[in-house]
């Protein structure tokens, strides 16, 4: 039964999706393929981009207050261009009580350690003159229990809001600790409210969101499909006005299996199991010959659900201790390491998304209630440390550094070095955004030449007279390799690979079966 309404749901959403997608209307770039073609794939594939995720906080300050604000990043839209950001997903800018903002008490405004709402109105009119997309964090799950709402729905048994919680005797149920009481989805006027405050967004420019703990949305023994279907009905609302727009769910759960399903109602999921496998395959060197099928086993069951899934894969975010600090990742080889991560990350099919700071090696782990001086007790802040510019007039102060990135270059030093992290990621995302194979297909294929050390895919592209087939190699091993084979062109790397090296060539699509 599960099956049928799956399929009935995915049919319905496609076809209106399809119909949709006739009239694009957001501002795109051309991905040139042929002096002659006049297609521009950002329109036909308006869901693909290159995002960088920001902790507004830790970003950029723009008026000497040691906290990073809106207009910081405004300023700063010149260095996520550099880079080749194409879309930035912002995490939460409403008012909060909490540093991380995750506990919301006015989605209708802004933080004012953050700016205003003119102040976000600017950004994004100023991001999209750089064709530059803003996803912001969608925090619907809970409210902060400061919320009007949850105050007088906790003053009276009677208040209008007391069915937009769930009740246990006196008690709102919380999924999260810290104040942040679970909103109530079995109650039809806490979905309109939703609605409104995401039309309120969409019409000031906003492409889209991240559902935060998109999973907790409807607890219960059905909860992954409802949760499912609560967020089709979402999508399918702003689809109406707004065709191009993008939900991307997050369900933190590293087994590609719980996630698959969320397909349905969203336009993309976090891809918590290809993360996993990165840390595990390059960072540890465990069982190096299983990464490729690993990846595909999770394109293959995304692809039962919606042929045309778009991916959101990535290798960091804020919930997470850095890469740089992870495991394999900090003990030896590690820049090594570090750099192919960012490679996979930028040659994986979907929307890589890139979190800040991770283009420079930055580190930073949880802390379990310690205490740090100056500013007092810690948990998650130095996963989300200010970004090191090596320009005090906008780096952030708010947080005091606890010395983890006393090594680290800051971007004016890596910028300087041709060699440094930073201009592996502006280079690959170069050759992403340039190749359609890599940029816009979800066609996935493992390379017939895999072992222990050689990982390589296939990635193909086709839409009328596009067809681009792009092979993509990777050595997991410490080990110079040197490879053997029929290409077109030469996209990246050498046939001669340094250890955790990467050769990237463009292949004949006729003739794809060579190579798998």
């Amino acid at each position: 039964m599960k099956k049928i309404l799956s399929l009935f749901a995915l049919i319905f959403i496609l076809i209106l999706m399809t119909a949709c997608n006739q009239n694009p209307t957001e501002p795109n770039d051309p991905t040139p393929s042929d002096p002659t073609e006049v297609i521009n794939l950002r329109e036909v594939n308006p869901t693909n981009d290159v995002y960088y995720q920001i902790f507004v906080r830790s970003f950029a300050d723009s008026n000497g207050d040691g906290i990073g604000d809106l207009n910081g990043i405004t300023d700063n839209l010149d260095y996520l261009e550099e880079l080749g950001i194409t879309a930035l997903w912002l995490l939460p800018i409403n008012p909060s009580p909490s540093y991380h903002g995750y506990s919301v008490t006015d989605y209708y405004d802004i933080e004012s350690d953050y700016g205003t709402m003119a102040d976000f109105e600017n950004l994004i009119e100023k991001a999209a003159a750089k064709d530059i997309k803003i996803v912001i964090d969608l925090v619907i799950n809970h409210t902060s229990d400061q919320h009007p709402w949850y105050l007088s729905a906790f003053a009276s048994s009677s208040s209008p809001y007391r069915d937009y919680y769930i009740w246990q005797g006196n008690n709102a149920f919380e999924s999260f600790v810290g104040g942040m009481k679970d909103l109530n989805f079995r109650n039809p006027a806490v979905i309109e409210e939703v609605k409104n405050i995401m039309d309120f967004y969409l019409d000031k420019g906003v492409h889209g969101f991240r559902v935060d703990a998109a999973k907790h949305l409807l607890e219960g023994i059905n909860a992954p499909f409802e949760n499912t279907l609560l967020l089709l009905d979402l999508n399918l609302h702003i689809k109406e006005k707004y065709p191009n727009s993008f939900i991307v769910s997050e369900v933190f759960e590293y087994n590609y299996l719980a996630y698959a399903d969320y397909y349905i109602g969203s336009d993309s999921v976090f891809n918590f199991s290809a993360a996993s496998n990165i840390w595990d395959k390059v960072g540890n060197g465990n069982n190096r010959h299983l990464f490729v099928s690993n990846l595909k086993r999770g394109y293959d069951a995304f692809r039962y659900i919606d042929p045309d899934f778009v991916d959101s894969p990535f290798i960091g975010n804020h919930d997470l201790d850095r890469i740089a600090s992870m495991g394999g990742f900090s003990t030896f080889n590690t820049k090594e390491k570090i750099t192919l991560a960012a490679r996979i990350l930028l040659t994986l099919p979907g929307s890589p998304f890139i979190y800040y700071g991770d283009e420079l090696g930055m580190k930073g782990y949880r802390y379990e209630g310690t205490n740090i001086a100056g500013y007092g007790v810690v948990y998650d802040e130095y996963r989300r440390q200010p970004f090191l510019w090596g320009n005090s007039l906008i780096e952030t102060t708010w947080l005091p550094s606890d010395g983890s990135n006393n090594s680290t270059q800051n971007l004016a030093a890596q910028r300087a070095d041709q060699n440094s992290l930073f201009n592996v990621y502006k280079d690959i995302i170069e050759v992403r955004r340039n190749n359609p194979a890599l940029m816009y297909g979800n066609d996935f294929s493992a390379y017939k030449g895999n072992n222990s050390s050689i990982q390589g895919y296939v990635r193909h592209y086709q839409y009328e007279t596009i067809n681009q087939a792009v092979l993509v190699i990777h050595n997991l091993s410490s080990d110079p390799i040197t490879v053997s084979l029929e290409y077109q062109e030469l996209l990246y790397g050498s046939l001669n690979m340094a250890g955790y090296g990467t050769l990237i060539v463009t292949i004949d699509p006729a003739k794809i079966g060579d190579y798998r």
